[in-house]
């Protein structure tokens, strides 16, 4: 593939894995007040921590398909038919059995539901069918990602991406006609979910023919020894999923557990935001997952590192637009976006958010580093550091709770900030020379993308902050013009400061198509 057809590829991915991003992230923004208005603060805890407990099931599928792809994907453009065979049908048939292993465990976690967690009486079987249908969802997932890889090893996540949107759509229009038509109950979202996730399913059996039509379902490639391998380089993965639970994905659960519904509810309300601003820059850096992955098949260490430093720059472009704007205009955007609580509880929920952003700053330019590890197969080192830090996460919570004589009025801000500040310290340390090593590159190399994003992004809230003294968002309207004013500087601070030569040619050359085809 040429430079410039390789970047026409990379912005229509980015494009389309944007629009889907935004159209799911856009549902949520609408049903999430209109179920908190129902059910209070705690209906936004009970949807985070249905998430949650997926993420901890997810924990037994991670070793596996985390390097699939990987594995697939080069055997692919390594012309080798019968190993990319191999790995397909033995990563799929394993899903399969993954699925029929976890399928008794769930039912227990679900039944049981209300003796595990917290739940006010009158909310029991609501939350109970939130549960099961995302778990349902999740299974549904695990086998139709082994099919997902047909879009990965040929660069074609566009389609993926507008897929995706299509069954956003389904899903809005599922939810839409079920808030409408019957009375506000949490689990529409998790069967709506559902639904999205079986269409997109069809479709990804679909490309797999038409992309990939040397790859045969066939239990003959079943192949033992192929799964061992995927196993020891993905077991690393799990630890590292494991950390990761352990330091972002407890907070709901801790809060629900040892403070309150009413706090248990601000710890996840708090973390919508957070959760869509993660999936959107996450959307940009896997974008850049296969490219990465074929100059690495193809021993191009050049053309990847130059990849990655793109890749680091165009997902901080990405990230620190909507976090700078949310700390300037986040206690605004909650009190128009969550009526229905108080003011008291409207500031708590911002105070979290805020919080919680400081850490997904430094995060932005830094995500798709870790796609290093997959790539070159290194991820034992950082699946360690990361479980030590979720273990001392979780340890450093509990232990301050324990103690803490007012626990309802501080404890949220303890569970949020632990994570922040355990995060911002591995991103800024162990994350960009881990990388850099298993490139064989200095270990200072990634660190002046990584300084001039926080450079940027610092200026970015500084004006965005008296942009907001000028014009605060005292209405919809307001603030969706200060969602322009804002996104048209941060844009033109990220492409003169941020970008580099190579990004702002990227990017130009895209637009002057578009602009002459026009």
């Amino acid at each position: 593939m040429s430079e410039a057809s390789k970047n026409k590829q990379v912005i229509i991915n980015i494009i389309a894995s944007l629009v889907s991003c935004l159209v799911s992230t856009g549902i949520s923004f609408v049903l999430s007040p209109i179920i908190i208005a129902e059910t209070g603060a705690q209906g936004g805890g009970y949807l985070e921590l249905a998430t949650q407990f997926v993420n901890y099931a997810a924990i037994a599928a991670t070793a596996l398909n985390s390097m699939g792809g990987r594995f697939i994907t080069i055997k692919l453009h390594q012309k080798d038919e019968q190993g990319a065979n191999e790995y397909f049908n033995s990563i799929l048939y394993c899903n399969i059995g993954i699925v029929a292993f976890l399928a008794i465990p769930v039912f227990f976690v679900v039944h049981y539901l209300d003796r595990l967690i917290n739940i006010d009486p009158t909310l029991t079987s609501d939350v109970k069918l939130l549960f099961a249908a995302n778990f349902v969802n999740f299974m549904v997932t695990i086998i139709s990602t082994t099919f997902s890889t047909a879009t990965f090893a040929t660069n074609r996540l566009d389609l993926t991406a507008l897929r995706t949107i299509e069954s956003q759509i389904l899903r809005a229009a599922l939810l839409v006609l079920a808030f409408w038509l019957l009375p506000v109950k949490m689990y529409y979202m998790g069967l709506a979910t559902l639904a999205a996730s079986v269409y997109l399913w069809l479709f990804y059996m679909h490309y797999t023919k038409k992309l990939l039509p040397q790859i045969k379902i066939s239990r003959s490639y079943f192949n033992l020894r192929r799964i061992i391998e995927i196993l020891s380089a993905g077991i690393w993965n799990t630890v590292m999923r494991t950390g990761q639970v352990l330091t972002n994905y407890l907070d709901s659960l801790i809060a629900n557990k040892m403070i309150g519904r009413s706090e248990f509810g601000y710890v996840g309300t708090s973390k919508e935001v957070i959760t869509a601003i993660n999936a959107l820059y996450e959307a940009v850096s896997a974008v850049f997952t296969p490219s990465l992955t074929i100059s690495f098949a193809k021993d191009n260490k050049d053309e990847l590192v130059a990849d990655l430093n793109s890749a680091m720059k165009v997902t901080g472009f990405f990230a620190n637009i909507p976090l700078a704007f949310m700390i300037a205009f986040g206690l605004d955007f909650y009190a128009l976006w969550l009526r229905t609580l108080t003011p008291e509880e409207v500031h708590t929920i911002y105070l979290l958010s805020i919080l919680a952003m400081f850490g997904t700053i430094v995060g932005g330019a830094i995500s798709p580093l870790f796609n290093v590890y997959t790539v070159v197969n290194k991820l034992k080192w950082n699946s360690f550091v990361t479980l030590f830090m979720g273990i001392l996460s979780v340890g450093i919570v509990v232990s301050l709770l324990l103690v803490m004589p007012d626990r309802s009025k501080y404890g949220p801000y303890v569970i949020v900030g632990t994570s922040t500040v355990l995060g911002i310290i591995k991103n800024m340390t162990f994350t960009p020379m881990y990388a850099a090593h298993c490139l064989n590159l200095k270990k200072r190399s990634f660190y002046p993308v990584i300084l001039r994003y926080i450079a940027v992004s610092a200026a970015m809230i500084g004006i965005f902050c008296g942009i907001h003294q000028i014009m605060p968002a005292t209405g919809w309207m307001m603030l969706l013009a200060c969602v322009i004013v804002c996104g048209i500087v941060g844009a033109a601070l990220n492409f003169f400061l941020l970008f580099g030569k190579r990004e702002r040619l990227l990017l130009a050359d895209f637009l002057a198509k578009r602009l002459r085809r026009s």
